[in-house]
């Protein structure tokens, strides 16, 4: 009898360790998040110090944007880069740019936490 009050009391510590737990409402793809730091690190120096300023700004851009404003974000700069007439609209729409300022200001907030 003994053993099972204590197999009761351990219960929910052994299926907390064995479980995963809720994923974060701001969680990147990993390769979402490989890119980032890759690309971070490519533009600030390939070192260890980089690597996690470079992490910890993703985590910060991740904590201040859901990945879904993130990634519409990063389509509408990659397309201001596009040539052609019909990539026009990607530069000219108020809502496209403030999309890419949402992302530029987590971006530099990101920069004061981790640089």
């Amino acid at each position: 009898m003994k053993g099972c009050a204590v197999l009761a009391l351990l219960a929910p510590a052994i299926l907390a360790i064995v479980l995963p737990g809720p994923a974060r409402a701001n969680d990147y793809p990993t390769p979402v998040v490989a890119d980032y730091v890759i690309g971070c690190m490519a533009s600030n120096g390939e070192t260890q110090e980089m690597l996690q300023r470079c992490s910890c700004s993703i985590d910060a851009v991740s904590s201040i944007m859901p990945y879904d404003d993130y990634e519409k974000a990063e389509t509408v700069l990659r397309m201001q880069f596009a040539t052609g007439d019909q990539a026009g609209i990607f530069r000219e729409m108020t809502a496209l740019k403030t999309m890419v300022d949402t992302l530029r200001l987590a971006q530099i907030e990101a920069d004061f936490r981790c640089f």
